[in-house]
C-alpha cells in the first residue's frame, strides 16, 4: 500500500503546490502533507503516526512516556533520536523528540523506520529527571509510574524476567546517559518489590509486593477517585428505616439483580413458607441465606474494625451466602481471574493486597455513607470471589448502614442498570459522580418507602415501577418524600443501559 504521508522532498516543490492547490493534498505540518484528503487530519496522523515518526526523524526511538503505550500519551509521541531537540506540531498529535541514543540492538524496529524501546531502555530512561511544560508535560513517567509498570512486569513476567530486564537496564545505562545514581536508584526500586532491598519512602505498591501482599494499583487509584469524590459531595445521612419486610426485599432485590430470578409471590413462599421450587433449590437457598443475614440486625449492624476483621467478614458471609454451591468454594478467595461484559476484574494473586489497600480507605473516611459506599464498590471492583460478588458487596455496603445507624439502600429491579452503570463509570472512565448520585437516590428511595407491613410494600413498590425489568419505566420516588430529587439523571450523568 502506497503511504498516505508525502513529505516535501518527495515532490518538487511546485508539485506539491499545484496538487494543494487542487485540493488531492491537504497539509498537515511544514513540510509534511497527505493526499487522504476525504479524512479528518487528526485520523490520518493518528493512523500513521509511527512512520510520521520515523520519517521526520532519523534513528528514532519511542521512549519515556510513551515507551509502555508504544504510542502518543495525552496526545504527545516522545522520541529519542541522534539529533537536536525538535518539536512538530501534527492536527491531533505532537511529536517531541529529544537528543538520545539510537536504536540499540534489542529495540523493536516498527513500520516507518521508527523503533520502540525496549522496556529494559524504557525503565531506564524514565529513571532520569524530567521537568514539566504547558506545552509538552510531563516527558517521563513519575517514581510511583514507573513503580506501577515493575509491579506489573513481576507480575505477568514473573521475578527472573524483572532481574533480566534490571540488568540490561544496567548495561544500557551509559549509552543511553543514564547518570550512575539514577540507574542505582532504578535497581534499588527493583530491589524493593524483589525483597531484597528496603528504602525509604519507597512506593507502596514494591513494599506490599516486597511483603508478599501485592495489590492492584489502577484499582486503589479508582479507591482514591471515590474517595475525594465523597469527602467534596454533600454529606448524606437518613435515620434507619426498620420497617418489618425491608429484609425481604433487600434480600429479594440483590439476588434479582445477580440473575436469582424469582416472581415475588415465588420468593414470599421459598422465604416465609420454605417451598422449594422445582429444580432450583440452589437459586431458593441464595434468597434464603442472603434473608437471613439482612434479616439479622445484629448481624448487619457488625462493621469491622480492622484489616483482618474485614476479610475474616466478607469470607465468612459469603460462606453463608453461597453455602448451597460448593462448586464455587464459598467464603474462598477465587483462584480463577473473572469478568463482566467488559470489567476484568482483581487478579487472584492481588485479591488479598487490594482489599486490604481497599479497607484503609474504608476507615479513614467518617461517615456510615462514604463509608458504605467505598465498601460496596472496594468488593465490587475487586470482585474477590467466584461468584456472588455483587450479593456481598451490597451486604458490606448495608453494614455500614445499619451500624451507623442509617437507611439501608435497596436497589429494585427497575434501577438496576443505573447502579451497575454508576459502578460502570467508576471502573472505566474513573468518574465517581454516577456512582455517587444513584446511591444518593437508592437511599432516598430506600429511606422513603413505608416497609412496615408486607402486602402494602408490595402494592407501593409496584406502583413506583421496583418490579419493572424490561426498561420500559423509570423509578419513582414515593410521594411522602417531600422534596425528593428527580431519579432521572441528567445527560451529561446517564448511564448506558448496557449490563457491566
Amino acid at each position: 500500500m502506497d503511504s498516505e504521508i508525502i513529505l516535501s522532498g518527495d515532490l518538487p516543490a511546485a508539485t506539491i503546490n499545484r496538487r494543494v492547490g487542487a485540493g488531492e493534498l491537504v497539509r498537515l505540518a511544514r513540510g509534511v502533507y497527505t493526499d487522504a484528503t476525504s479524512e479528518a487530519p487528526e485520523r490520518v496522523v493518528r493512523r500513521n503516526v509511527t512512520e510520521l515518526a520515523g520519517r521526520l526523524f532519523d534513528r528514532a526511538v519511542i521512549t519515556d512516556r510513551s515507551g509502555p503505550s508504544a504510542g502518543p500519551v495525552d496526545g504527545i509521541l516522545y522520541l529519542a533520536y541522534p539529533g537536536r531537540e525538535r518539536v512538530v506540531d501534527l492536527p491531533g498529535v505532537t511529536i517531541a523528540a529529544r537528543t538520545g541514543a539510537a536504536p540499540q540492538k534489542d529495540d523493536i524496529a516498527l513500520p516507518g523506520g521508527v523503533a520502540l524501546a525496549s522496556k529494559a531502555r524504557w525503565m531506564a530512561e524514565n529513571v532520569m529527571p524530567s521537568r514539566t511544560s504547558a506545552r509538552l508535560g510531563r516527558r517521563r513517567l513519575t517514581t510511583d509510574e514507573l513503580a506501577n509498570w515493575i509491579d506489573i512486569t513481576i507480575q505477568i513476567e514473573g521475578a527472573d524476567r524483572m532481574r533480566q530486564t534490571r540488568a540490561r537496564a544496567d548495561e544500557l545505562a551509559a549509552s543511553l546517559g543514564v547518570s550512575d545514581e539514577d540507574i542505582i536508584r532504578f535497581d534499588r526500586l527493583v530491589g524493593v518489590a524483589l525483597n531484597t532491598t528496603t528504602v525509604r519512602n519507597a512506593p507502596r505498591v514494591l513494599t506490599a509486593r516486597g511483603a508478599g501482599q501485592p495489590f492492584d494499583p489502577r484499582r486503589v487509584g479508582r479507591f482514591d477517585t471515590l474517595a475525594a469524590a465523597l469527602r467534596h459531595a454533600q454529606p448524606q445521612s437518613r435515620p434507619a428505616n426498620h420497617g418489618e419486610s425491608l429484609p425481604f426485599f433487600e434480600a429479594y432485590f440483590s439476588n434479582y439483580i445477580e440473575g436469582t430470578t424469582f416472581t415475588i409471590d415465588e420468593a414470599l413462599e421459598i422465604v416465609y413458607d420454605n417451598v422449594e421450587p422445582r429444580g432450583r433449590p440452589a437459586d431458593a437457598h441464595d434468597i434464603t441465606s442472603t434473608f437471613a443475614i439482612t434479616n439479622d440486625r445484629t448481624e448487619m449492624a457488625r462493621r469491622p474494625a480492622s484489616t483482618k476483621e474485614f476479610l475474616d467478614l466478607l469470607r465468612e458471609r459469603h460462606a453463608r451466602i453461597m453455602s448451597a454451591r460448593p462448586e464455587i468454594a464459598p467464603g474462598e478467595w477465587k483462584t480463577i481471574p473473572n469478568q463482566a461484559g467488559g470489567t476484568v476484574f482483581a487478579d487472584p494473586a492481588l485479591v488479598v493486597g487490594t482489599l486490604t489497600e481497599g479497607f484503609a480507605r474504608i476507615d479513614a473516611l467518617d461517615s456510615p455513607w462514604e463509608r458504605a459506599l467505598m465498601s460496596g464498590y472496594v468488593v465490587s471492583e475487586v470482585h474477590p470471589f467466584a461468584d456472588g460478588n455483587g450479593r456481598i458487596s451490597r451486604l458490606m455496603m448495608n453494614s455500614e448502614l445499619e451500624g451507623g445507624g442509617e437507611s439501608r439502600i435497596i436497589i429494585p429491579t427497575v434501577f438496576r442498570d443505573d447502579y451497575i452503570g454508576g459502578l460502570r463509570q467508576l471502573s472505566r472512565n474513573d468518574e465517581a459522580g454516577v456512582y455517587v448520585k444513584a446511591m444518593r437516590i437508592g437511599q432516598d428511595w430506600t429511606n422513603a418507602v413505608d416497609f412496615s407491613d408486607l402486602n402494602s410494600a408490595i402494592e407501593e413498590l409496584r406502583s413506583l415501577n421496583a418490579f419493572v425489568d424490561d426498561g420500559s419505566a423509570r423509578l419513582l420516588m414515593p410521594a411522602r418524600f417531600a422534596g425528593a430529587p428527580s431519579t432521572e439523571f441528567d445527560e451529561q450523568a446517564r448511564v448506558s443501559r448496557r449490563r457491566r
